[in-house]
């Protein structure tokens, strides 16, 4: 979501030039305000990177009045970046491409020469992500530049060419197809000044108040690589489509007004790197489709900084894909040692695999952190899973705390029954102490405590500890005391 919102605020930061000229001319002064050259060399001085704009149409008589801004790419920063548009070569690959960006204005408003925006849709985007210790390469991007442009007295940045006055390039009228329109600027006039509104480095983050009534991102797709040695993936987001409405952010009111519902739905693959059997192989960690909905308080109100905190209720289809490459022996290690005493193999079991029903989960995402509102329930081929309430996931830390409870299907039950009886309990008392470990719908059941890093879990059974409080640490005896106990009581109905 914070890469997400990030975007939107780069997309707003172009549309406020619109703002800031209103107040200042006519209509014909703010159509020649709003040009590609402008928009480009506005935003290259705001963020550390370098823009590239295919082409500007603000269409101001039209029903309703909108701007729309195709072929839009944000790449690192170079030396073009600050230099005139017609001397600089085409970017020809950048981590950020958005195919066009559509804004609605609130009619009225242009009369009194004020701007208000009213629908942002963004459609087409493109984003390249690497992760590393270094941290994040979008980050980088939307960091103040390092270096100052080179401006002259008036703020024009260098060898931009100046026309004398009355000398501005001719305007064209063509009609907008489907709507009736009285002026829409097709030639785009060179720049007379560029305004240098200096916003300090701690100003960049801070919530800020937004007329918009809707954002939305459609077809999105975002590639995330993950670098870090200890936890690497290559996430594949396809499919993205976000829609944000009901915005209600007054920065000087937060604990009031900072809302906007969310509604969201994507393909995400995840694919990485995991140690299985003590080999790093590749892995196939998430194949799911997912969407829902929920509500967002954008802002933090202590520190009046955007920082978005999401509870979303969620669903990922069945037929999804969720974990399945590794399986509880991997995982557990020496706590599964100390079950094989009591017959129970649990090694072969997966940790995770095709969904046989839909997932429904509600959390509180925040700062790359997941926390379960409720308890979420996995429904698999072989068993059922339990994610109970509080549990957590932290992507930042690569560190989760989840608390569950494993449903063994009748198939993995039996194999559980085997196992304790050729302890030497035999099959009428080993199913009688696993019944005693099973629910109401006869599922033997029992919680299973994961930690450690997302990529290779930690996984403890709690039913060690059960079966020792029942059977004692000697199986092999308790089983002899058992038989003979069972021997007694079928000697007390014999009939003399």
């Amino acid at each position: 979501m914070k890469k997400i919102i990030r975007l939107v605020l780069i997309l707003l930061g172009l549309f406020t030039l619109l703002a800031v000229a209103a107040p200042l001319g006519g209509a014909w002064w703010l159509r020649s305000y709003v040009n590609k050259e402008r928009l480009v060399l506005e935003t290259e001085k705001n963020i550390n990177a370098r823009v590239q704009l295919d082409d500007v149409v603000f269409t101001l008589f039209a029903w309703p009045p909108t701007l729309r801004l195709s072929g839009l790419k944000i790449a690192p920063r170079d030396q073009y970046a600050g230099t005139p548009l017609e001397a600089r070569p085409p970017l020809k690959h950048a981590p950020v491409e958005i195919e066009m960006a559509y804004l609605e204005l609130e009619p009225a408003g242009l009369w009194r020469r004020d701007v208000y925006p009213r629908v942002l849709r963004i459609m087409g985007v493109e984003v390249q992500e690497t992760l590393s210790p270094q941290g994040s390469s979008l980050e980088r991007l939307f960091q103040r530049p390092t270096e100052g442009m080179l401006l002259t007295a008036d703020g024009v940045p260098r060898a931009i060419p100046v026309p004398p006055p009355g000398a501005e390039p001719p305007v064209t009228v063509p009609l907008a197809p489907g709507k009736p329109t009285l002026v829409q600027e097709t030639t785009e006039p060179v720049i007379a000044s560029v305004p240098n509104v200096d916003v300090p480095p701690n100003e960049k983050s801070r919530a800020a108040r937004l007329a918009l009534q809707e954002i939305s991102i459609e077809q999105a797709h975002f590639h995330i690589i993950n670098q870090d040695a200890d936890a690497k993936f290559d996430a594949d987001i396809s499919d993205f489509s976000l829609a944000l409405t009901d915005i209600d952010i007054d920065p000087d009111n937060l604990a009031a007004h900072n809302r906007l519902h969310a509604r969201l739905s994507a393909k995400v693959v995840v694919d990485g790197v995991a140690k299985i059997g003590g080999n790093m192989q590749q892995v196939h960690f998430a194949d799911m489709r997912l969407h829902g909905e929920g509500e967002v308080n954008p802002a933090d109100p202590a520190t009046g900084m955007w920082s978005p905190a999401a509870m979303l209720k969620l669903t990922i289809d069945r037929g999804s894909t969720l974990g399945g490459h590794i399986t509880i022996g991997d995982a557990a290690g020496e706590n599964l040692d100390k079950l094989m005493k009591y017959g129970i193999d649990l090694r072969g079991i997966r940790l995770g695999g095709p969904l046989a029903q839909d997932l429904n989960i509600h959390i509180l995402s925040k700062d790359q952190r997941v926390t379960f509102l409720d308890n979420a329930h996995l429904a698999l081929p072989d068993y059922e899973v339990t994610v109970k309430r509080d549990s957590w996931l932290d992507m930042a830390k690569d560190d989760q705390t989840l608390l569950t409870r494993l449903y063994c299907g009748p198939a993995l039950k039996e194999q559980v029954v085997r196992g304790v009886a050729s302890r030497g309990l035999g099959e009428t008392i080993s199913r009688m102490v696993v019944d005693g470990f099973s629910d109401e719908q006869g599922r033997l059941s029992f919680d299973l405590t994961i930690t450690g890093t997302l990529s290779h879990p930690k996984v403890k059974p709690d039913i060690q500890r059960r079966l020792e409080g029942l059977l004692g640490g000697d199986i092999e005896d308790k089983a002899k005391e058992l038989i003979d106990t069972f021997k007694g009581l079928k000697g007390l109905f014999k009939k003399d």
